[in-house]
């Protein structure tokens, strides 16, 4: 099995295991996105309970933002420069890419999303979150997932 996707998922839970449970359970649910294996690993997850926690989060977005960028970067090159160039992109590469930059815009995860806010379905921290999370931090975790597919053709992308 080769690894196709590491995430940062935001959960709040009892504990970690309870945590990771929320999250198999999203990810079996979930069409957005399959993998044959998910591992989450406890030693590369953090507690709100921890000092780094904000800061970890903060990385995992910094991450999230960089592919905002590139994809834009890809679209601005292909020469969508305004809206109303939308209308000139032909399905292929540039028509997908406009996808993938819709689904950090719109919440839906997928393979390009490095953090993912589970409880927001979102792929940002908004404000009103930050704050509960700051006034009760010990339900909250920043669970990292290694995810696996037999093949990279294999890994499900709104597989509908």
């Amino acid at each position: 099995m080769k690894r196709i996707a590491q995430h940062k998922i935001l959960v709040a839970g009892d504990s970690f295991d309870h945590c990771s449970e929320q999250v198999r359970r999203f990810f079996d649910l979930t069409s957005l996105v399959i993998y044959d294996c998910i591992e989450i690993s406890e030693k590369q997850s953090i507690s709100a309970l921890d000092a780094d926690f904000f800061q970890q989060i903060d990385d995992a977005e910094k991450s999230n933002l960089q592919t905002v960028q590139s994809l834009i970067r890809d679209l601005e090159k292909s020469g969508i420069a305004t809206i109303n160039n939308l209308q000139k992109i032909e399905q292929g590469y540039i028509s997908k890419t406009l996808h993938i930059l819709s689904h950090f815009m719109d919440g839906f995860i997928g393979i390009d999303s490095y953090f993912y806010n589970l409880l927001d379905d979102s792929h940002w921290l908004i404000e009103q979150r930050s704050t509960t999370i700051r006034n009760n931090p010990s339900p909250y975790w920043l669970l990292h997932l290694d995810c696996f597919s037999l093949s990279s053709k294999e890994a499900g992308i709104l597989h509908l």
